[in-house]
């Protein structure tokens, strides 16, 4: 008698595929506003956490550099880990024996759909700092992209730079990027 497994690849797959879903969504109401767009740090909103300075001159200014940077060496490293489960997923899909030949072709088509997706997100995210930023992480889904940048707030000048970087290399229209500005 043959023993069922509980989860098979597919499964596993679709749960990690299912846990990178879960955590666009995350990031994606994390820096939304209610009124459908992105906090630019041009609005004059109060946002839950903003400190103020009160009769104090701050002359610790490697602070909030140091939290930016922290912000996206964190947010990099996610991505990898991320990416690297999905790929090992992946990888153990086309190693299975009891894989069939058409679970094959879908991993390797998705291993070389990530593999696009990072080589277009590393591109990227040179392109926005050749711009002038100086730190970005650019994160590819389906059919939209989201840029992060390291910027006090950005000018419509600027906005329109990081569009440029994006839709030079992908297809994705305007109106599914957005760009997040992280302080």
């Amino acid at each position: 008698m043959k023993k069922k497994k509980i989860f098979g690849t597919k499964q596993i797959v679709m749960a990690a595929l299912l846990a990178a879903l879960g955590g666009a969504v995350w990031l994606n109401m994390q820096y939304s506003t209610a009124a459908g767009g992105f906090v630019t740090g041009t609005s004059s909103n109060k946002n839950l956490g903003d400190t103020k300075y009160v009769a104090t001159v701050s002359q610790d200014t490697a602070t909030p550099t140091a939290a930016s940077t922290d912000y996206f060496k964190t947010a990099a490293a996610e991505r990898k880990s991320a990416r690297e489960e999905a790929l090992a997923l992946l990888e153990d899909t086309l190693k299975s024996a009891d894989s069939n030949s058409e679970a094959k072709a879908d991993a390797t088509e998705k291993m070389a759909l990530i593999a696009e997706r990072m080589e277009k997100e590393a591109s990227i995210e040179t392109l926005i700092k050749a711009k002038g930023f100086e730190k970005a992480i650019v994160i590819i889904g389906d059919d939209n992209v989201t840029a992060i940048v390291s910027a006090e707030e950005l000018l419509p000048s600027q906005i329109l730079q990081i569009q440029d970087a994006v839709t030079s290399q992908t297809e994705i229209s305007l109106e599914n990027i957005k760009i997040v500005n992280k302080k």
